[in-house]
């Protein structure tokens, strides 16, 4: 589980959902400054451990490791980690990611550009790549499930290269399904919706400035765009993710799976 460490965000909601159903669990986060963006900000080493610290409290099996998903040794590391902790890798959730938003696309600078590129397609990509590689060398399959989003179903004003970002994650999601059934290797990806986390606090306000209204204003007005009348929380993603790491879902692979409340229905 890649992105799993920040306190109230998706990640560490699918890693806690996953440990409560059985899965012996690795926790993993970069905890340092990013070597594309040394001031985007992310999880600590802390929150890392604390997450670990949280499962094992709960009664689960828990590892952590630092990983920086642009780097394709790490990932190897985190996975031979995982393998040498547990034995063997059963399922790989992508969901470390970043959002660059609140920026008219003619405004968005070449460092968000790499940023956004470089973790969300790159880091996914290898991701696929280093459980794809475990799984293979098993011999008797695996889950692949992906954290990409409604912006990879439909372009935000706003949000052009995160947008961008996800629909590649779609793509990257289609065809590793596509090449890796022969191995008995389902590939999905789960889109969330508008996810009330402490992280997205900092594009409400990013956008409500640029919209020239009060943040309020803003998640009222979003509110309203979802039929289910509320925002998504982390543990509506978790439950998704839980169902396609399970037995049940065992015919489902390269589908891109909306939990968005109805706010996009494509």
């Amino acid at each position: 589980m890649t992105g799993a460490s920040r306190q109230g965000g998706i990640g560490r909601a699918i890693v806690k959902h996953l440990a409560a159903l059985g899965a012996k669990v690795v926790v993993s986060d970069v905890g340092r400054p990013l070597t594309v963006d040394r001031d985007y900000p992310v999880a600590s080493t802390e929150a890392l451990q604390e997450t670990v610290e949280e499962l094992e409290s709960l009664g689960h099996e828990a590892l952590g490791v630092r990983c920086d998903i642009t780097k394709p040794d790490e990932l190897k590391a985190l996975v031979d980690a995982t393998v040498q902790k547990f034995g063997r890798l059963d399922i790989w959730v992508n969901n470390a990611g970043v959002a660059v938003s609140g920026i008219e696309l003619v405004d968005v600078p070449e460092k968000d550009i790499d940023l956004t590129v470089g973790v969300n397609v790159k880091g996914t990509y290898l991701g696929v790549q280093a459980a794809a590689r475990q799984f293979i060398s098993q011999g008797d399959g695996g889950r692949i499930i992906n954290v990409a989003s409604q912006a990879g179903k439909v372009g935000f004003p706003l949000l052009s290269i995160y947008s961008a970002s996800k629909f590649a994650v779609i793509g990257i999601t289609q065809s590793a399904a596509a090449e890796l059934g022969k191995h008995g290797i389902n590939v999905n990806a789960v889109c969330p919706g508008t996810v009330d986390t402490e992280l997205s606090s900092v594009a409400w306000a990013a956008n409500a400035k640029q919209a020239g209204v009060d943040v309020d204003v803003l998640r009222a007005q979003t509110n309203a765009t979802i039929p289910l009348g509320r925002f998504q929380t982390p543990s509506d993603v978790a439950d998704l993710v839980g169902f396609l790491a399970s037995d049940e879902s065992g015919y489902i692979t390269g589908e891109s799976i909306n939990t968005t409340g109805g706010q996009t229905m494509v």
